[in-house]
């Protein structure tokens, strides 16, 4: 009876660290979430990536940016990041899923505003049961952009939700949260202290959720570590939106500039940076090379020619 006892100890013990990612593996990756509207389409396209460009993106990563995350903003009328997926959507998802060899893909939902605990939980719930039947191991819950998100009231009811979740769901994991307040510029006294104060709330959930942030600004010129607000026991990611542009009329041909290499390696207190894409795919792909060079330290290789090649 002893030895069966050890034995599921031991398979609960490497099933939980089979989930959970460690606070020092660099979490570098891409983010899926910006659309453009009709009226700025390229060649015929807007909207939301298509499972092929989707796939190849994806294909195009390794250990290196080793995270894909798709968090699509929800249109004012509809709440559809919510939504259970079809059967289409459900198959095609299984099927990106199987095929990321390499990269851990993770869904982005966003509660809005919380009128009950309960209600959002259950339909939460709902949601990452389905994600997880098809083999996604993460997810992030996102406030930005969330009217009213930031108030003491959402922001106490958005701690209490997240915990019923890291109690009640243990098939998925939360891996992070975009707070309302994501930029230093957001608060009135735009200072690291009143920053922090402003998530005080939120750091009240479980450790090992990461906060994603941008750092003074919500596109910012530079990101170092001091750029952080000082947590407690926290972890951030740099939530980097600097080819996220909303036109189809401007292009970002430039390098980022003064990126600090110390993002991108996990440490106490940053666990790496995440690169907000622009629409369609094709017009980042200079940028996503340029990230798994800064990302490896090799700055000098960060060249147009070099760019156009990868």
């Amino acid at each position: 009876m002893l030895f069966v006892l050890s034995l599921a100890l031991i398979f609960f013990l490497t099933a939980a660290s089979e989930m959970s990612i460690s606070s020092i593996t660099p979490i570098n990756g891409l983010i899926e979430g910006f659309y453009w509207s009709a009226s700025n389409a390229v060649n015929g396209e807007y909207d939301f990536f298509t499972k092929r460009q989707r796939d190849q993106l994806i294909a195009s990563m390794n250990y290196e940016i080793n995270y894909y995350f798709h968090c699509p903003q929800d249109r004012e009328d509809d709440q559809f990041t919510m939504k259970l997926w079809n059967a289409q959507k459900t198959a095609d998802w299984s099927d990106t899923v199987s095929k990321a060899s390499n990269v851990s893909i993770v869904i982005g939902l966003r509660p809005r505003w919380i009128g009950t605990v309960q209600n959002s939980l259950e339909s939460i719930r709902l949601k990452l049961t389905q994600l997880a039947s098809i083999g996604i191991r993460y997810y992030i819950l996102c406030w930005d952009d969330t009217p009213g998100a930031g108030t003491i009231a959402q922001m106490t009811l958005q701690k209490d939700l997240i915990d019923a979740l890291v109690r009640q769901v243990t098939n998925i994991e939360l891996i992070g949260i975009i707070p309302a307040y994501y930029a230093r510029s957001q608060i009135s006294d735009a200072t690291n202290i009143a920053w922090a104060n402003q998530l005080s709330i939120l750091n009240q959930i479980p450790s090992h959720i990461r906060f994603f942030v941008t750092g003074a600004t919500i596109v910012p010129s530079s990101i170092r570590i001091s750029d952080i607000p000082s947590l407690v026991n926290r972890q951030f990611i740099f939530f980097d939106n600097w080819i996220a542009v909303d036109s189809n009329s401007k292009v970002t041909m430039t390098w980022p500039p003064n990126r600090d290499p110390a993002i991108y390696k996990a440490n106490q207190s940053v666990s790496g940076s995440v690169l907000n894409l622009a629409y369609p795919p094709e017009r980042i792909i200079h940028q996503i090379y340029a990230l798994k060079q800064r990302i490896n330290n090799r700055y000098s290789n960060i060249s147009s020619y070099l760019a156009a090649e990868f």
